[in-house]
């Protein structure tokens, strides 16, 4: 095998990377600045706003099939192609709404499922613990990166669209986006495994299955997996732990994205003062994306995950009470370092924890935990704006949650891989 060529895997990479980049942009650091203009043209309130994340749940019931389809030798493809040419379209419905249900069908429940399809939390990880074990951490974090790069690219893009050509035509021109910068790179690149195309795991001729016998390995370590399959990987305390983390970090992301730019336009300050730190929180969360997934290749990855959350539940407190500049950036640099590593740390975890043959199945399991819970905080805390007036109590709220999840992933030891013995 050629030294000089590059490893098809870092291809894989480049196609998980944007489409993290793109579904986050556009579906999570994007939204908010949706949230004013359709509410006063369409005359509903931030909570009405708010529920259409509940609609989100009408794509659960097939999480399961579609990590398990991932695991099929086109299912990645077809998936992530078709999915994204799905998704772009349905945000061009979107700019066609008028009515409040109109918008919980069109981007709540089918935008939601397509977006499902074509990847997030799910698909894109599942692939990549494939094609890579002993630059699994790196790999993890800079595709990743992707997500704090559509608060970085796509969220600023949404604003600009908003402000000078209407919301509207804001959707047209975000479904535009979905669809050319996805569905060609992704249908002619994707491919499910090395082995598919005559390679093996990181580009190395050396790799075996085997079983494991710890949280994760250093970089330059022979690293051997016990092939977990779903029905023995629930059985494991580390995997209900992980539902369990997952549950508590997803419950509060998507608020605090949706809602930060309102909390701090309600603190006296500009939208652009807004904008400017939810831009600087999504630069420090790159940062922070590549710094952790660093780490998780050294140290055991619980322990990488615990100094992960901890800190992103004390840095939100620090928005709760700031009222200043100062306190403003300080929340987004280290709420960004500290939040930007959970997403690809958890992606590590269970690769480490359960291999990569089954990969996509078991993020089946996992992904649907968060998503149940994840829907109805955004709404939570736009109901107590507007029966409390701010967004102090949910925001404590959601602190506390990241610190509990912080605390609980330290009891998630390395599980040991089933007997063999009859």
């Amino acid at each position: 095998m050629s030294n000089n060529k590059l490893f098809y895997g870092w291809y894989i990479v480049l196609i998980v990377f944007m489409t993290s980049m793109i579904t986050a942009g556009i579906g999570g650091y994007g939204l908010p600045f949706f949230l004013k203009p359709m509410s006063e043209e369409m005359g509903i309130s931030r909570t009405q706003f708010s529920t259409v994340t509940i609609f989100r749940l009408a794509a659960l019931p097939l999480i399961p099939f579609l990590g398990s389809f991932v695991d099929k030798r086109n299912g990645s493809r077809i998936l992530i192609s078709f999915g994204s040419l799905i998704a772009g379209l349905i945000l061009m419905g979107t700019s066609l709404v008028h009515e409040l249900w109109h918008f919980y069908l069109i981007y709540g429940v089918l935008f939601s499922i397509a977006q499902y399809s074509m990847g997030g939390m799910l698909v894109g990880p599942a692939i990549l613990a494939k094609w890579f074990i002993k630059k699994r951490g790196r790999v993890m974090a800079i595709s990743a990166m992707g997500i704090s790069g559509g608060g970085f690219v796509i969220a600023p893009l949404a604003g600009w669209l908003v402000s000078e050509y209407g919301w509207r035509s804001a959707w047209v021109a975000l479904g535009i986006v979905m669809i050319v910068s996805i569905t060609p790179i992704s249908a002619l690149l994707m491919k499910r495994q090395p082995e598919d195309i005559g390679l093996l795991p990181d580009g190395i001729p050396n790799f075996n299955d085997g079983t494991t016998n710890g949280d994760n390995r250093p970089a330059n370590s022979q690293i051997e997996e016990y092939p977990w399959t779903r029905k023995e990987a629930i059985r494991t305390k580390a995997m209900w732990i992980l539902l369990g983390v997952q549950t508590l970090g997803a419950m509060s992301l998507m608020p605090v994205l949706l809602h930060q730019v309102p909390y701090i336009q309600d603190k006296d300050f500009s939208l652009s003062t807004a904008a400017t730190v939810a831009t600087t929180l999504a630069g420090f969360a790159i940062l922070g994306k590549l710094v952790y997934g660093f780490l998780a290749e050294r140290f055991p990855i619980r322990y990488v995950l615990s100094a992960s959350l901890i800190p992103a539940g004390v840095s939100l407190y620090i928005l709760v009470v700031a009222d200043n500049i100062v306190m403003l950036y300080c929340y987004a640099i280290f709420h960004g370092l500290s939040m930007g590593g959970w997403p690809p740390l958890m992606s590590v975890a269970l690769a480490s924890y359960f291999g990569r043959q089954n990969a996509g199945a078991i993020r089946g399991i996992v992904t649907p935990a968060g998503n149940i819970v994840q829907p109805f905080t955004p709404v939570l805390a736009g109901w107590m704006w507007d029966t409390l007036g701010n967004y102090n109590l949910s925001f404590t709220i959601f602190a506390v949650s990241w610190s509990l999840a912080g605390i609980l992933i330290l009891f998630a030891t390395p599980p040991k891989p089933p007997s063999n013995d009859s």
